[in-house]
This record gives structure tokens, sequence and C-alpha cells, in this order.
């Protein structure tokens, strides 16, 4: 009773605390200047966000002086609402879209006289009188969904003014997920409760039915014995039961509010019974069980060869953790001696191509696995797209980070580039310091090489961008990352001795996509004239611009890539 009190306590005390840094996190982006509260669009975009962060959360907003009032809501049904309200001369106009999972949106309603003033609401009243983060009471939530609460902390000025109140809202209900999923006895309840009797969090409904009428009962019997201020241990008796409780309390601002255990006496006593009788239905069980051992004895010899059987079963599906130790010195030990041996030599296989596979494409590992030809010097003229990206400003980063802190970022970012490549069939032909080399089209190739480039390239920006943001929240600087690619013909092959093979591609293609790469800025991707003509159909780019490069004769005309189309 008391770890599951407490662990109601302990997850209803981190949603509520996850509520307030939300709210003071609007605060502190709006103070350090990197979120304006007189922008819409900025406060639609922060509200947003907050909301797709936290599923229990069912409102994100922020209300003005001025009346001025921008939100983000969440339905029963998940469906993502944008709410804004603002003066018109007398009046209250209220624009309110449907935002859909692609970004796209649909107007739901516009109302010319809303009436909605923020700063008539008591949350917007309470933070002003307090100035500082508050709780609001319990209240029916809107639309009937059940009992709500607000978490509102004010935008102070620099004179100590109030310019705005950022809130958050949700459903209490929410927080009984945790409770249906405790199973303190049979019939067990958990509740929480304010310190008036009333049920925030439990069987909630009409209040007609006899459940909820018994436990209407059952936590006002137990707030009559709880202490709102210290754990406490009780029993009493309700309607010719017997309970007992344990109530342990909890703050929410400048709430009180308790979390309450009641189970039945019986449930305790009940289980005493039903253990006796398990126990005298095992003293049965064990007089089968030696009346059984005369048979058993006379078929140990089929055991051994029943689980070897079964041990082949699991190594056909692939199970290879298998131990196989054997019993005797007979045949049948020989045989399990040898499967043993073949379990082993299965699970070495496996770890060589894990390892190698590390190292080179894990395409290029099973080939050279399964082919030994695969492993002679030379090559083949093939046509490959590549891509070629590159840190900017990284140098003059390391000098201001240190060797530790620079090499656990180098990692990171490469460990988050990684999958996007892999993900889009690129071969990571090499690292190179905070350079990645990447091909499409060796050593397989396809009919999409250039395309899968080039989604590749706009994925691992996009896929930067939020590395950046995890960054900047740990206090970390911002990359930035210039991408290069090309399309042209290589030799593709094992270069290097009979010692030391390294499968890579060479020819001017490679210098081209190089020089490419060093012609971009940070956040950019350029693309030449022979990958563009492959992938024109959905790329938005700039006008190509012509630019000399060293090792060329002819200058090579570059287009930055603006936008990619989503595939059919």
């Amino acid at each position: 009773m008391l770890q599951a009190v407490r662990l109601t306590a302990a997850n209803a005390d981190r949603a509520l605390e996850d509520a307030e840094s939300t709210v003071r996190l609007g605060v502190l982006l709006a103070k350090q200047g990197q979120l304006n509260p007189d922008n819409a669009e900025a406060l639609e975009r922060f509200t947003l966000a907050v909301l797709s962060a936290h599923q229990n959360v069912s409102w994100v907003s922020y209300g003005s002086s001025t009346d001025h009032f921008l939100g983000a809501k969440r339905d029963d049904r998940g469906n993502i609402f944008a709410n804004h309200s603002f003066p018109v001369g007398s009046r209250i106009r209220l624009e309110e879209d449907r935002i859909f999972p692609d970004g796209s949106r649909e107007a739901i309603r516009r109302v010319d006289d809303h009436g909605y003033r923020p700063t008539q609401r008591p949350y917007f009243q309470a933070a002003v009188a307090k100035r500082d983060l508050v709780w609001t009471e319990p209240y029916e939530f809107y639309a009937g969904g059940g009992l709500g609460i607000t978490c509102a902390a004010p935008l102070l000025d620099a004179k100590g003014n109030v310019r705005g109140v950022f809130t958050v809202d949700f459903l209490l209900d929410r927080l009984a997920g945790t409770l249906e999923d405790l199973r303190v006895s049979k019939h067990g309840r958990v509740f929480i409760a304010t310190g008036q009797g009333t049920i925030l969090v439990g069987r909630r409904g009409s209040g007609a039915s006899r459940a909820e009428v018994i436990d209407a009962e059952l936590a006002s019997a137990t707030l009559r014995r709880a202490a709102a201020e210290q754990q406490t241990t009780f029993e009493f008796e309700q309607q010719g039961t017997r309970y007992l409780g344990r109530a342990v309390p909890m703050t929410v601002g400048d709430l009180t509010w308790l979390v309450e255990v009641v189970v039945p006496e019986r449930d305790y006593t009940q289980q005493i019974d039903a253990e006796a009788r398990v126990a005298l239905g095992l003293g049965i069980l064990a007089l089968v069980v030696a009346a059984a051992g005369g048979v058993a004895v006379a078929r140990w010899i089929a055991s051994p060869l029943r689980e070897l059987a079964d041990v082949a079963r699991r190594i056909r599906h692939g199970q290879l953790d298998v131990t196989i130790a054997p019993r005797s010195r007979d045949e049948i030990g020989v045989l399990a001696r040898a499967m043993g041996d073949m379990v082993h030599a299965l699970r070495d296989r496996d770890f060589v191509r894990e390892t190698f596979g590390r190292y080179v494409s894990p395409e290029l590992a099973e080939r050279a696995l399964r082919d030994r030809g695969a492993l002679r010097l030379g090559g083949e003229v093939r046509e490959v797209a590549m891509l070629m990206s590159d840190l900017r400003g990284f140098t003059e980063l390391s000098e201001q980070l240190g060797p530790a802190a620079m090499i656990d970022l180098l990692n990171r970012y490469l460990a988050r580039m990684t999958p996007v490549i892999v993900q889009h069939a690129g071969t990571i032909d090499e690292f190179i310091g905070d350079a990645i080399f990447v091909l499409f089209g060796a050593p397989f190739s396809g009919p999409d090489d250039a395309e899968r480039a080039v989604r590749c390239a706009w994925a691992m920006q996009q896929a930067l961008a939020a590395f950046d943001e995890e960054n900047q929240a740990q206090g970390l600087p911002r990359l930035a990352m210039g991408i290069g690619l090309h399309l042209g013909p290589v030799v593709a092959g094992n270069i290097g001795s009979p010692e030391r093979l390294k499968y890579g591609v060479v020819g001017p293609a490679v210098n081209m996509v190089s020089r490419i790469q060093t012609l971009t800025a940070g956040g950019e991707v350029l693309l030449s004239d022979d990958l563009l003509s492959r992938v024109s159909s959905f790329v938005t780019v700039t006008p190509g611009r012509v630019e000399r490069v060293k090792g060329a004769r002819e200058p090579v005309t570059v287009h930055c890539l603006l936008a990619v189309k989503d595939p059919a």
C-alpha cells in the first residue's frame, strides 16, 4: 500500500513538475530574447512544439496584458488546434485552425466577437497578483471534459509590470493511467483528492453508478482520518466492511492534495486462506509426482535426445545463445559436443560479420564473407553519385572546446548522421575528421542512386538542425555543415596491397565533389549540373552559378538546393 501511494504521488509530481518547467521555459525564452511574445508566428511555433512534446498536456497558451491570446490545444481524439484571438476595436476576434501532422492547416472557426479576454480570467489575475508561478484550483474543463488544472507564470518587463502570462492546462483524468495500472489488491482503490474530499483522479463519471458512490464514500471516510500534513496509516469500517488505509500529502503550488490507498481487510485474509488451500493442493500434487517418478525414470534415456532435438530447432531459427553441456561420454555425449562446437562456430561467424560491418558497409562485408574473390585487388568503371559533407569552423571550435569535449561532440554528430545515411542506402566510404564521404552506386548500384543522394543530403541538414537544438539546450555551440553532391564516372574497387585492402573510388569526379563541397556555406547543399539533370523533377534549386575550382580546366556550374518534394 505504501509503495502504491508513493508511486502515485511521484508520478503526479512528475507530471506537474513538467507543466511548471514548460511554463517557466516560455518566460525564460522571452527574457533571453529567443521568443518574441509580440510575434504571433513565433508564439504559435512555441506552443505547438510544447504541445507535441507533452502528450498529457491539453492546452499551451500565452495571454498578453492587451488581451491578445495565442494557444495550442489537443482534443480527446488527439487533434491539434491553433487558437488566436485579438482585439479589433471593442470586440475580440477569434481565428482557430486545425494543424495536421504534415504542417498543413484548415480553418475551423472565425468569430468576430468571441469575448475571451485573458486579463479577465482567474489564472491571469492570480499570476498578476502573485507575480510568480501559480496553480489554479481544479475546475470543470472546457466542453465538459472532466476536471482540469492550470499552471500559469507571468512575464514581467524591466519595470516589473506584467506583459503577459504563459499557461499550461491539462485534464487530471490523464493522470488516471498510472492508477489503472496499480493493483494494490483485488478490491483496493487509489485516489487523489483535494483537502475538501473531492476526487480529482480516480473513478469518475456521472456519479450515479454504485462503484462511483462507494468510491466517494471511501474518499470521504479516508479524509476524516488522514492528516493533510503528514503520512497517515489508519483503519475504519464503512457499511459493514473493515478497511485499511494509507494517505500521503502532496503539494501543488499553494494547494494541498492527498494521495489515498484504501483496501478491504478481507482482501488480505482471503489471500492467506487461498495460500493455505494452495499448500494443501501442493501436498497432494507431491504424492502424484512421487507416483509418477517411476515412469519418469523409465524414460530418462529418451530425455537427452529430446533436449538435443529442441536445441536443434532453436538453432534452425537463429537462436545461437544456447548452451549445450554433454552429460555422458557415450554416443549422445559425442553428438552434444559436436553440436556445441557447431554453435560456437556459428557465433564466431556472426561476430566476424558484425565487426567487419562496422568498418565497411554491411553489404560489402556480407559480399566479402560470401565470395573470397571479392578481396582481389582491382576495380571497375561505374557511374556513382557522391556526397561529401564538412563542418564549418570546426578547427576554431576544437580550440575552444578542447580535445576531450570536441571528440565527444564529433562522435555524437557522426552517430546522428550515420543512421540517416544508412536509411538512404548510402555507403560510407570514410570519415575524414569531421568530413563524411558517401557513395551511392558503389559497391552496388541502383536506378535511384542520384535521388537517394539528394534526399540523404536534405535529411542530414534536417538531422543536424535537431542535433543543434539538443546541443544548445546543453549549452554547447551550434554546428554548421556544408554538403557537395556530384555524379560522374569513377574507378571503384579494392585499393591497397594484399596485406591491407580498402574499398574505395578514384577519379576526377571524386576531386570534383570535394571542390564543390568547399564552395558551400554552413547549411547549404550544392549540386553539380551532372547530378541536377537526374533529379530536376523533384527538387527546387537556385539558378546556376559558375565557379572555378582547383584542378579543373573548365569552370563548374553549381546550384543551391532549396527544397525536395516528398516521395510519391
